[in-house]
Order: structure tokens, then C-alpha cells, then sequence
């Protein structure tokens, strides 16, 4: 059989709202996960003795070892579908690591996806999605094909059939914002983010889905981090901006336009302002059934 490809596409929370804290410690969360189209490619071929390998180009800093959630994914998928098939794996990666646009996870989703269909496993939709969340919250969201609204720790998805979205300028500085500190300063901040102005997005049938973009993250990151509050409130001072937020618990920002020509103005400005060694990329927001 010839080497199956998939792309792996990174992702934004346009909006990220956190519950009360429970006695656990943890804050359950209310997300708009939404696929941009940076995406990261992974493909593969099999092997008759059961071995995997991977191989990774673009991102030099990466383990392709044991700890890889590809590797990772692989290997759950092979015990659930009791598969004697292994697999060579090459990943080409676009999206930066520690960026809060769910490279790993997207990554690890892909995997099982192609992997599935490589080795012609009779793996259920529900079992995929199963083995997802034991690898990351944010898997399950990247096994299916629609932006979604998360719940929980970002497992539980509502689909939201959102179409015709708009363009992304994303900001990326080059340094990680660890989610674990993020939390711990946002309780200990007590502070939530700020809504934005409406945004009024397309569901089908001409109905619109009304979003207040927030993250409540961003005081407590933005606080630690003072580039990325910079490079927002520039993002949000530019002409035509929707919103201006940033992604997860960072450290990438990003901004929305209406057309892709104002927001490779912006990107532009942005390069011009801050630097060419800044990760700076227009994206297509993907709507419903885009992904794959």
C-alpha cells in the first residue's frame, strides 16, 4: 500500500471562559475551538512487523522518541484495534511548539485518523475519540471536522456549524506560555478578560451565531508577559480589526478581519513592526467540514 497523507490543522479559541475553581483545584472551562488553516502534515506507510518509527523535518527542537504524542497515539490505537501492523511516520511540521494553537494534539488526532484507515481498523468513531482524551483534552475537538464549543476540560464538544469566517493574522513570539502557570496566576489574580465588541458569526440557513470574544487568561499571562499584551493591543489598534485575542493560554495572539487583503496589510505592518524573526501568518478560519 502507498504512504497515506493527512494535514494536521492548528487551532484558535476565539473565546475562553473559565468556571469557578472546585475543590480539585481545577477550572472547568467554556471554549470556541475553531481550526485555522496552518497546518502541520503527516503521512505513512506500513510496515508487516509491527514497528514504528517517525521521523519529524521542520522543527528541530522536537523528540520523534517514545514521549511523542504521534508515537503515543500510534501505539494506543495499535492495542485497541489489537493491530499486528506498524507504521513508518513523517511529520512535517508548520506549527510552532508552545504556541496555545494545539500542534500536539492536532498532531496525535491526525495520527489516529490515518492510521485507522492505513491498517483498515473497524475502530469506531467514539473509540477514536476515547483514546484522544487519555492523550490530551484537546484531541477529541481535532477528530472531527466542525468548530465546537468545549466544555469540561475541552473534551465535552457541541458542535457549531459556523461557515464563511473570517481571516486571522496570528502573532506568535517565540516563547512557550506554560498552561499549568497560567492557571495558577489567573487564581491567584482572581481577574477575568474583557469582552469584545459582537461579532456576529454565519450559521447555515442565514442565521448568526453572536460571539463577545473573551479569554480569561489574558490578564494573568498578560501580566508575566508583557510582548504579548503589546502585541495584542497593537493587533487591536489596527484599521478594520474584529477582535483581538489571545489563544488559549498563549503564547500566540491573534487578530480577525473580514477579507484576506486587510489582513495581509496587517500582517505587513506587523512584520515591518515587530520584526522578521517573529512567527507572523495570515490564516483562513476553517468553517464546518473544511478541516480534512
Amino acid at each position: 500500500m502507498p504512504a497515506l497523507t493527512i494535514r494536521a490543522h492548528a487551532k484558535i479559541n476565539l473565546d475562553l471562559r473559565l468556571g469557578a475553581r472546585r475543590p480539585d483545584g481545577f477550572h472547568p472551562i467554556d471554549t470556541l475551538f475553531v481550526r485555522t488553516d496552518v497546518a502541520d502534515q503527516l503521512s505513512a506507510s506500513p510496515t508487516p512487523d509491527g514497528s514504528l518509527s517517525l521521523q519529524i523535518e521542520g522543527d528541530k527542537g522536537l523528540s520523534a522518541g517514545p514521549d511523542n504524542l504521534v508515537l503515543r497515539a500510534a501505539q494506543a490505537l495499535q492495542k485497541k484495534g489489537k493491530s499486528t501492523a506498524g507504521a513508518n511516520l513523517k511529520l512535517k511540521k508548520e506549527i510552532p511548539q508552545g504556541a496555545g494553537l494545539g500542534g500536539g494534539s492536532s498532531d496525535a488526532a491526525a495520527a489516529l485518523i490515518l492510521l485507522r484507515n492505513l491498517w483498515a481498523l473497524t475502530v469506531s468513531d467514539a473509540e477514536l475519540s476515547e483514546i484522544g482524551a487519555c492523550l490530551g483534552s484537546d484531541v477529541p475537538f481535532f477528530l472531527q471536522s466542525s468548530p465546537a464549543r468545549g466544555t469540561g476540560k475541552g473534551e465535552i464538544l457541541e458542535s457549531i456549524p459556523l461557515q464563511s469566517l473570517p481571516w486571522a493574522v496570528l502573532i506568535f513570539p517565540g516563547f512557550g506560555s506554560p498552561t499549568t502557570e497560567a492557571y495558577r496566576r489567573y487564581a491567584a489574580n482572581r481577574r477575568s478578560g474583557e469582552e469584545g465588541r459582537a461579532i456576529p458569526l454565519t450559521l447555515p440557513g442565514g442565521k448568526t451565531y453572536e460571539l463577545k470574544p473573551r479569554n480569561d487568561l489574558e490578564p494573568a499571562v498578560e501580566e508575566k508577559f508583557l510582548w504579548i499584551r503589546t502585541a495584542r493591543h497593537w493587533l487591536a489598534q489596527q484599521p478594520g480589526v474584529l477582535a483581538a485575542r489571545m489563544s488559549g493560554s498563549g503564547s500566540t495572539v491573534f487578530g480577525l478581519w473580514a477579507t484576506e487583503s486587510a489582513a495581509k496589510a496587517v500582517m505587513d505592518r506587523a512584520k515591518g513592526y515587530f520584526g522578521n524573526r517573529i512567527w507572523i501568518q495570515v490564516t483562513r478560519l476553517l468553517g464546518a467540514g473544511e478541516a480534512h
